[in-house]
């Protein structure tokens, strides 16, 4: 009779909708879903995810992508407001 392994994955093992987050660009939705579904603690869900973004170099790319895209129109968002805030501050005065 063969032996079946006992040892944990390699990589982690997430859920067809923490995936579905994931490429979506939902971190930290992704991380609550496996929260719920694994009923582990906050830390845990986190490293899961990490590993398997590790394991996954395509999805990791279009995730740092996404936040790097999110904060670019964050910093424009910045300086419209400080610009016009600096306008309307000048015909005010």
């Amino acid at each position: 009779m063969p032996e079946v392994s006992t040892a944990p994955s390699l990589y982690p093992v997430l859920s067809r909708s923490a995936v579905t987050a994931l490429w979506k660009g939902q971190v930290i939705e992704a991380i609550k879903l496996v929260r719920l579904e694994q009923n582990i603690g906050l830390n845990e869900a986190k490293d899961l995810i990490d590993t398997y973004l590790r394991s996954q170099p395509a999805l990791k790319d279009q995730i740092d992508e996404a936040q790097a895209d999110a904060r670019e129109g964050l910093l424009r968002w910045l300086m419209f407001l400080l610009i016009g805030g600096a306008g309307l501050a000048y015909l005010l005065t």
